[in-house]
């Protein structure tokens, strides 16, 4: 009994598919670090400078506040009067993270920070930009 020899068919587009996978997840990362500068600079904040040894991210509430003291509460302003109120709603309320304008008097970052305080926030992290040496 003869059997056929089979032709070997030579198909390029399995050499793509890496390619395609390597382009799909870095146009996901700018996606993604786009969106988190956009985020910095929709609330109008500039951030102080500081010198970072290590630095790790969570999905922590975050408080914007400008250099006029408005207050940004996880991407929904609200009047300063309510916010005690609003923290106080908030669930997993241990951390939180402040981004305050670097004009921002030491005086308006206090009231909050007293707020913060009365509402028993066992950590509360700065958001700066890095300094350059």
């Amino acid at each position: 009994m003869k059997l056929k020899e089979r032709k070997k068919i030579i198909n390029g587009e399995d050499n793509m598919l890496p390619l395609v996978n390597i382009i799909f997840l870095l146009l996901i990362f700018f996606m993604i670090a786009g969106v988190i500068q956009k985020q910095k600079e929709l609330f109008d904040v500039e951030l102080g400078e500081a010198t970072i040894d290590n630095y790790v991210e969570k999905e922590i509430h975050t408080i914007y506040i400008d250099s006029e003291g408005s207050v940004v509460l996880n991407d929904e302003k609200i009047d300063f009067g309510s916010f005690s109120n609003r923290i106080e709603k908030l669930n997993n309320k241990t951390e939180l993270m402040i981004a305050a304008d670097k004009d921002l008097t030491a005086d308006r970052l206090n009231k909050v920070l007293l707020i913060l305080s009365n509402q028993k926030i066992e950590k509360i992290y700065l958001m700066t930009t890095k300094k350059n040496d």
